[in-house]
């Protein structure tokens, strides 16, 4: 028998509520500060009582395990940049940006010479920021970050581990270099960065984009690392009393992905409702699906975080631009075709037979088709942001595939699968050798810089402001 407890979940849980109490504390009036303090304490408390137990280290050989894990992880937050010791990618500017001027200015931080607010997703960065603020540091706020990140990226991994039945370091290297065939499409645009060995080989298809998880990692952290843990959070859970205060959570660390993972969170809904009651007709089931859902922490909890949040994000500038942007021509219709193959659907083809029965597989193949014709702001960022959950599922599938695979009759399939890993795995490498590349010829940390529009909100009819906010005199 499994030994089993809650303890990890409840980790999980403290890691993704201690950002959201640092912002109402720090960027509220008093009123809706000491108001969603106690709801979100309260919250958090009923919560845990629910949480779910999942698998717990039995033995030394599983200790050692989570220990190699953790070194693992550890070196992979380091060659990210984030922490600022190694060279960063070019995104890293805007991020740098933004954390040391919210570890230098009070909050919320209001420009005085323009009338614009910081309004951003800064949740990832609230503890290093307080940890900064505390020590007078910049540079030791930076050194926390990499402790938070592998804490967030430990935890994902933990609770990955907690529903596979072998438990070794496969996930972890799996996840690492798992991507599409960029390089077979980067052979077709752009044949000069596939030899360099160091270039972005994600962005091959220029108009289009789902980055591999360690292209996320290196360019976009403080948004992959919550939504990659709160994706798999939300799987362990096993009913919904939970599932939408965990959720809320997402749009303070992860706006876009939180959009993207909103068709999973619906069908999470449905299924662990439809596992725990047992009720005949269509009106009943719906009935029965609105009323599990009805806890404290997700009505009050749920329902503060992201009404404060939606207030607070929904005054960015660019995200106020939003259209559909399908194919205008064949030509165009055949390229996306040739992108969406090249990123998921071979590995949606060759995962069809053991999920046909799957909703869930339905529901990212679908999302991953969709999802590129969005656009919010002013590049393909909702394509490469909120496809990050349904990315994380199909890795779940592909992982699964080989946890429950019977090597001793092992089928052509699974070497072809291999193969195809194999392929994916040039673009991690790529972003890798980028990293060793460049920072060996000295090239650190980028110059904080905050210049676009996608960081800050307008101050004059800014709603948070006006019933939310800390009014700064």
């Amino acid at each position: 028998m499994q030994k089993k407890s809650a303890i990890p979940v409840i980790i999980g849980y403290l890691y993704l509520v201690i950002p959201i109490l640092i912002f109402f504390i720090g960027w509220c009036n008093i009123g809706t500060a000491i108001i969603g303090t106690f709801i979100i304490s309260l919250s958090f408390y009923f919560a845990i009582k629910n949480a779910p137990k999942i698998w717990i280290p039995e033995n030394k050989k599983q200790t050692l395990l989570l220990i190699i894990m953790s070194l693992i992880i550890l070196m992979w937050v380091y060659s990210s940049g984030i922490g600022a010791l190694v060279f960063q990618n070019v995104d890293h500017n805007a991020r740098n940006g933004v954390f040391e001027v919210l570890v230098k200015q009070s909050w919320p931080v209001i420009s005085p010479a323009m009338p614009i607010m910081l309004t951003y997703y800064i949740g990832f960065w609230l503890p290093s920021v307080v940890i900064g603020k505390i020590f007078n540091s910049i540079q030791i706020g930076y050194y926390f970050q990499i402790v938070w990140a592998s804490l967030g990226i430990f935890l994902f991994f933990y609770y990955v581990l907690a529903i596979l039945k072998k438990k070794n370091l496969f996930p972890i290297l799996l996840f690492i270099f798992f991507s599409g065939f960029d390089v077979i499409g980067s052979v077709i645009t752009k044949p000069d960065e596939v030899i360099s060995l160091s270039s972005h080989l994600d962005r091959w298809a220029e108009i289009y984009q789902y980055s591999c998880f360690t292209t996320q990692l290196y360019w976009v952290f403080n948004q992959a690392i919550p939504a990659w843990l709160i994706t798999v959070l939300l799987l362990n859970e096993k009913n919904n009393k939970n599932i939408i205060f965990i959720y809320s959570c997402m749009f303070l660390h992860s706006t876009l992905p939180a959009i993207g993972i909103l068709p999973i969170i619906m069908y999470l809904c449905i299924r662990n409702c439809f596992v725990n009651i047992k009720t005949d007709g269509f009106l009943m089931k719906i009935k029965e699906i609105f009323l599990s859902v009805c806890s404290f922490q997700n009505i009050l909890g749920g329902l503060l975080i992201t009404t404060v949040s939606y207030f607070y994000l929904s005054n960015n500038i660019s995200g106020e631009k939003f259209a559909i942007n399908f194919p205008s021509s064949i030509s165009y219709w055949i390229y996306y075709i040739i992108f969406f193959m090249l990123e998921v659907g071979i590995y949606l083809l060759i995962l069809f037979k053991e999920n046909k029965k799957n909703i869930l597989y339905y529901i990212i193949a679908l999302c991953l088709l969709l999802y590129p014709f969005v656009i919010i702001g002013s590049s393909i960022d909702f394509c490469m942001r909120a496809s990050i959950p349904p990315l994380i599922i199909l890795f779940l599938l592909v992982l699964k595939m080989f946890d429950d695979a019977d090597f001793k009759i092992f089928k052509l399939k699974y070497y072809f699968l291999i193969v195809l890993l194999l392929i994916g795995f040039i673009t991690p490498l790529h972003e890798m050798i980028r990293t060793i590349k460049y920072t060996h010829l000295g090239y650190i940390k980028l110059k904080p810089f905050l210049g676009g529009n996608n960081v800050f909100a307008y101050t004059e009819n800014n709603l948070f402001l006006k019933y939310f906010g800390k009014v700064k005199k």
